[in-house]
């Protein structure tokens, strides 16, 4: 596998994006539940863009920075570090089905934790589920301290 690299989310990439999102994954995996939405029909495709233009591409101040993940000059997936508080920053990811468990999560990582580190943030926070085992195995190799509420699972590691 070539080695993943982290691209700055841009209105000229957000709909490679979107078609990976349509060909590889769940809407729930990655982003808000649309109601009255079925799979991903025309409303969860608008959500889609929308959700991304008004967190990172198309706003004057972006709440998250926002990266496509590239493998082979293949989009594959996003990562996303958002701004909780001075110091902390929440991280998260997704990666498309067809590429998951060949290391890409691995990979990307320690591109987050540099450019986390660089922003000057001392803490990253990251949630998932029980069922997300391999973000569990991930964030635990990475030394976070996890906790664990029903289903919920949130993670701290300290940069």
């Amino acid at each position: 596998m070539n080695k993943a690299r982290l691209l700055p989310l841009t209105e000229e990439n957000l709909h490679l994006l979107l078609a990976r999102a349509v060909a590889d994954a769940d809407p729930l995996e990655v982003m808000p539940p649309v109601p009255g939405s079925i799979g991903w029909d025309p409303a969860a495709r608008a959500a889609f863009l929308a959700f991304h233009r008004s967190r990172s591409v198309a706003t004057q101040r972006p709440v998250e920075s926002t990266y496509v993940i590239v493998v082979e000059e293949q989009v594959v997936g996003a990562a996303r570090l958002a701004l909780l508080d001075e110091g902390r920053l929440e991280v998260g990811a997704w990666i498309g089905q067809s590429h998951r468990g060949i290391g890409i999560g691995t990979a990307i990582m320690d591109e987050l934790w540099a450019r986390a580190r660089d922003s000057g943030a001392r803490q990253l926070v990251a949630h998932t589920t029980a069922d997300n085992g391999a973000a569990c195995r991930l964030l635990d190799r990475a030394g976070a301290e996890l906790t664990t509420s029903g289903r919920d699972v949130g993670a701290v590691v300290e940069l």
